[in-house]
């Protein structure tokens, strides 16, 4: 039950965090843009995800700092609150991202816009507890956007160079989203992806897939909030989740 817990936790570590790392809400999968010099945006979210009887909470917060034109860094910080089916309930900060996005090429009318990002996930979290991997991880990633009238589509491909200090089946991994927005009003987005990565467990038969489908709506020039409905593809995944955050510049 423990490798299952732990299984989990990579998930929410890896998976929800690390691959989104970050995309702009609900998003899992990358997109191109960056902050901007001087700008400082923050990321607030609550994710539930139900795994048979097992359920999880992470929240969020993901403070981003446009350092140039085209660099931008972020920190993504969550709180983990498992509850699982046989065992102790367990809550505390998890693994801690620090994520840096470079703007290589504007977008045109034939080329989208392109971006590379780096990500070292840290090793803070409570293994012993289920709230981190127990290592340090190393990912990187190529990202690209592009724009047709109301619709961008987002997309990445990346690799994860995983620790394997404490866990030694552990694998390196290498990840993939692709993502839509729609805009339906000034105000009003429909958004949705499929994104997945494969195992870090090198004993797991398949790899992790996910689809998503969600809304943002902007309040003002500074703040949007949104909420999506994300659905396990594959037996290594979450049954469902359910996400809710808030995106604010200042």
């Amino acid at each position: 039950m423990f490798k299952k817990n732990l299984q989990l936790v990579f998930f929410l570590i890896i998976i929800c965090i690390t691959s989104k790392g970050y995309a702009y809400r609900p998003l899992g999968t990358e997109d191109a843009g960056v902050a901007g010099k001087g700008v400082t945006q923050l990321e607030l979210s609550l994710d539930y995800l139900k795994w048979g009887k097992d359920r999880e909470y992470v929240f969020l917060a993901v403070p981003i700092y446009g350092v140039t034109e085209n660099l931008e860094i972020s920190f993504e910080i969550p709180y983990l609150i498992h509850h699982p089916e046989y065992g102790a309930d367990h809550s505390g900060i998890g693994d801690i991202n620090i994520v840096a996005k470079y703007f290589l090429i504007e977008e045109n009318k034939i080329n989208p816009a392109l971006t590379i990002k780096g990500v070292i996930k840290l090793d803070n979290g409570n293994f012993d507890k289920g709230l981190g991997s127990g290592d340090i991880d190393y990912s990187f990633f190529i990202v690209a956007s592009k724009t047709y009238e109301n619709l961008m589509i987002h997309g990445h491909l990346g690799y994860t160079f995983v620790g394997d200090r404490k866990i030694q089946d552990l694998r390196n991994m290498y990840l993939y989203g692709i993502a839509f927005d729609y805009r339906i009003t000034n105000t009003l987005n429909i958004v949705g992806e499929i994104n997945g990565n494969r195992h870090p467990d090198r004993n797991e038969p398949e790899n992790p897939r996910t689809a998503l489908l969600g809304i943002t709506y902007r309040l003002s020039e500074r703040i949007t909030i949104d909420t999506a409905i994300r659905r396990g593809l594959t037996s290594s995944t979450p049954d469902w989740g359910m996400t809710i955050g808030a995106s604010i510049t200042f």
